[in-house]
C-alpha cells in the first residue's frame, strides 16, 4: 500500500490533515471537517502486528474536543503496540475509571465510523484490502456496563435505537 493512497483516502473522508505527533514511529494526524475533528494513525498498517488486515486507528469527536480524540488514539495505539495485536470490530476496550477527565467516558467501541459510509476499508486496484480503518467510538460507563451485561450486539442495538451524539465526549449515558 502506498502512503499516498492512505493520505488521499483520509483527506477525502476526514478533511485536510496535518501531522501532530508520533508514538514509537507511528504518526498521528489531525483531520478536520466542519462537523467534527478526527485523529488518525498513519503508519500502523506497516507494522508487524497480528490482525486480519493491516489497520489504522481513527477517532472522531466534536470540534473543540481534540485532546480527547488524540488521547484515545494514543492510548489504544500503545495497547496495540504492547500486545503486537490489532483491534477487532465490535471490541469494547474497558476501563474502571473515566479515561477522560470530567467525563463519563470509560471505554471505546471499535467499529465502523458511525457517520461515514464506504470509509472503513481502503481497497487496492484489484479490490484487495489495503488497510482497514478501525474507528474508536467513546463509550460512557453505562454503555460499557451494557456491553458487559448484555453483550456488544445489544449495545449496538441500543445505540442505534437511542441515537446518542457519539462524537460528544461530554454526553451522558443513554442506559
Amino acid at each position: 500500500m502506498t502512503e499516498q493512497a492512505l493520505d488521499d483516502h483520509l483527506t477525502r473522508y476526514l478533511g485536510q490533515g496535518r501531522r501532530v505527533t508520533d508514538v514509537d514511529g507511528i504518526e498521528i494526524w489531525r483531520h478536520e471537517r466542519p462537523e467534527y475533528v478526527t485523529f488518525a494513525t498513519h503508519g500502523l498498517s506497516a507494522q508487524p502486528i497480528t490482525a486480519v488486515y493491516p489497520q489504522e486507528l481513527v477517532c472522531s469527536v466534536e470540534n473543540g474536543q481534540d485532546g480527547a480524540a488524540l488521547y484515545l488514539v494514543e492510548a489504544t495505539l500503545k495497547i496495540v503496540q504492547e500486545n503486537r495485536r490489532g483491534v477487532v470490530n465490535n471490541q469494547v476496550i474497558r476501563n474502571d475509571q473515566p479515561l477522560l477527565a470530567d467525563t463519563d467516558i470509560t471505554g471505546v467501541l471499535v467499529g465502523g465510523h458511525p457517520y461515514l459510509d464506504d470509509f472503513d476499508v481502503l481497497f487496492g486496484a484489484d479490490r484487495s484490502v489495503l488497510v482497514e480503518l478501525m474507528t474508536l467510538i467513546p463509550l460512557t460507563s453505562g454503555e460499557v456496563a451494557r456491553s458487559t451485561s448484555t453483550g456488544v450486539d445489544a449495545l449496538l442495538d441500543h445505540l442505534e435505537d437511542t441515537d446518542p451524539p457519539l462524537l460528544n465526549i461530554q454526553r451522558t449515558s443513554t442506559t
